[in-house]
């Protein structure tokens, strides 16, 4: 599979799973903080920006999918070949940590002004930031390993030639 078709398979999944996992986040948090016995499916601050509940839940799915695109279809930077794994930990981390925040402040999930709570998002950003690239790497591992066994015991099973 090229580059580019990567890209956009990864950033297609990315897609559904940003729509997915941002509209249930966002939900259960709204929902919580606002706490006035009624579900929020966005923040009450982004529905008045948008005008209308139904328009702020369309619009906030599109923004979702487009992060979830950036932050999976991003990650085809880790397959080019040129590049260091520390340059493309690097690369994909700006990338998602921007679009990150830039969903986040026009979304309404928190503001530039309350410095405390974007900090508070940043430190459990990169949490599950690392915990998801060091899965990644520790099977990537697993499978290396295994390759090389395989290759090992079919290299011994060859007769010297």
């Amino acid at each position: 599979m090229s580059i580019k078709d990567r890209a956009i398979f990864l950033s297609s999944i990315g897609f559904a799973l940003g729509v997915v996992l941002c509209q249930i986040i966002s939900g259960v948090i709204s929902t919580l903080f606002v706490a006035d016995g009624a579900i929020h499916l966005c923040t009450p601050e982004f529905v008045e920006f948008i005008g209308g509940d139904i328009q702020a839940f369309i619009v906030q799915s599109i923004v979702c999918g487009l992060y979830g695109s950036i932050a999976l279809g991003g990650s085809t930077v880790y397959y080019l070949e040129k590049w260091s794994m520390l340059r493309a930990f690097v690369a994909h981390f700006l990338m998602t940590v921007t679009s990150y925040y830039l969903t986040g402040f026009f979304l309404r999930w928190f503001k530039l002004s309350d410095i405390q709570w974007c900090l508070t998002w940043l430190v459990i950003f990169i949490v599950l930031y690392t915990v998801i690239w060091l899965s990644n790497i520790l099977s990537y591992r697993a499978q290396l390993k295994k390759i090389n066994l395989e290759l090992s015991e079919l290299k011994m099973s060859q007769p010297f030639v």
